[in-house]
């Protein structure tokens, strides 16, 4: 009878040993499902001080339901920061053409790596008068430096081309990362679905 009893408790625990990371998984499965972007699971807020083409210094993040596609980079640049710029703007195209997105706080923040050759005037051009979505910034190069570390950036100013590594990320209204984007991540489509899956879950 007490190896019987043994035998069967022997039987469940296997089970369970089976069962639990199978529904771990599936959990995780489930919660990734819709995920295009690498989610980091990073808490800590980005916040800095910037400038805009007319010099007026703003907080960011500013309002509390806005969610924010940031870009670091420089507008002579020939190689990842016209790719997102334009991705930028594609993905604006979508969002304006999106019933349940048209409506919603979406800001597209250009922050310029090279403010010397980035002038306001330039910026405004390229990126501010796309659309009252889009804002370029300048950063003080204490606060540039402390961003660049926060998002593993990476600038390197020193070479007769800057050189970073041009991800794009998606911060939540709190100011936190939400999304990462590669250079392997260039599908607006698929960008427009989970920015709709982000916000739908945390509505």
């Amino acid at each position: 009878m007490q190896l019987k009893t043994v035998v069967i408790a022997s039987v469940l625990i296997c089970i369970c040993l089976g069962i639990v990371p199978m529904l771990m998984v599936l959990n995780q499965w489930a919660h990734n499902k819709d995920a295009y972007g690498i989610d980091i699971n990073d808490q800590r807020q980005l916040r800095f001080t910037w400038q805009d083409v007319e010099q007026q210094s703003h907080q960011f993040p500013a309002s509390a339901g806005q969610y924010t596609y940031l870009f670091l980079g420089f507008l002579s640049c020939s190689e990842i920061c016209p790719i997102r710029v334009q991705q930028m703007i594609q993905l604006e195209q979508h969002i304006q053409q999106d019933a349940l997105l048209t409506g919603a706080e979406v800001q597209f923040m250009f922050v310029t790596i090279d403010p010397q050759n980035d002038t306001p005037a330039v910026r405004k051009s390229v990126v501010d008068d796309r659309s009252p979505r889009f804002v370029s910034a300048s950063l003080s190069d204490d606060e540039l430096q402390r961003l660049d570390r926060q998002l593993s950036e990476n600038i390197n100013q020193e070479l007769r081309s800057i050189n970073h590594v041009g991800k794009l990320f998606l911060v939540s209204p709190e100011g936190q990362v939400a999304r990462i984007y590669t250079a392997k991540h260039l599908s607006t489509q698929k960008m427009q679905i989970e920015l709709k899956h982000i916000m739908s879950s945390e509505s």
